[in-house]
């Protein structure tokens, strides 16, 4: 009869499923999400999007260009000083970029735009030229 208690012990504690394993793969999908996960870089002014009838998509780029309403000029969250930082800084991660997205303020001016795109078109050595495109406002 002892033996039999002494069985059922060891049966019971057994039975028992471990967890540290499942936590432990419940902290690696939290890390792994964590890592992969594509943050959004916001500039550091703010922008208004002009509206539009129509509508692309573009898939996620690593680099937008934003131009504010007063002429400021950021690569995500990176000011640019000077029209020639914007160049050398396309010039030097241009392999990296297919479309550069530009997100112009609803009241930027039109020169500033201009100069912008064509300065971004002149680094380019690409032979069919650099894709440029323009993001409006996603509300409907």
């Amino acid at each position: 009869m002892a033996l039999n208690l002494a069985q059922r012990r060891k049966s019971t504690e057994e039975d028992d499923i471990p967890m540290a394993p499942m936590i432990d793969c419940v902290f690696l999908l939290l890390i792994f999400f964590m890592v992969s996960a594509v943050m959004k870089a916001q500039p550091p002014f703010t922008i208004t999007l002009p509206d539009s009838s129509t509508q692309h998509e573009f898939t996620r780029k690593k680099f937008n260009l934003f131009i504010s309403s007063d002429g400021r000029i950021s690569i995500d969250d990176q000011e640019m000083l000077t029209l020639e930082d914007m160049e050398l800084f396309i010039a030097a991660h241009e392999n990296q970029i297919s479309t550069l997205i530009i997100k112009a303020d609803k009241r930027a001016k039109h020169g500033v735009v201009i100069d912008v795109v064509e300065r971004a078109k002149m680094r380019s050595s690409k032979t069919e030229g650099l894709e440029i495109a323009f993001a409006v406002s996603e509300e409907d």
